[in-house]
């Protein structure tokens, strides 16, 4: 069981807190995760992805392990087993990044999609 979050924020419903369960807490944690930029916390500066170290950074990205990257992340999320992507468009010019795929649960598949910008 964990909290729900309504635009990264905790969810109240009439004043009390609203709590998500199986696949819906397992594909926020992967939203969450996501959006976790590397050295972003200052209690483990090794979570998180790599935005502007590795994603972001340069003209010419490295497609197959930027997707890598992300697959491992989102892996290491506990409850998922295995992720496709259906849609990855990188734009580094704008420095945005389009994914969708499936995530295989061990509460069944999630659907799943989020665009990640670097805003200047």
């Amino acid at each position: 069981m964990d909290l729900l979050l309504t635009d990264y924020d905790m969810d109240l419903t009439n004043g009390e807190l609203t709590f998500v369960l199986g696949r819906e807490a397992i594909g926020q944690h992967v939203e969450m995760r996501l959006r976790t930029w590397l050295e972003e916390t200052v209690y483990d500066v090794t979570a998180g992805v790599p935005w502007l170290q590795v994603i972001f950074k340069g003209k010419n990205p490295n497609l197959p392990s930027i997707q890598f990257i992300l697959e491992q992340n989102i892996l290491r999320t506990p409850g998922v087993e295995g992720v496709q992507f259906t849609t990855f468009n990188l734009d580094s010019g704008t420095r945005v990044l389009n994914i969708a795929g499936t995530m295989q649960t061990i509460d069944g598949e999630i659907d799943f999609s989020t665009i990640i910008e670097a805003t200047p």
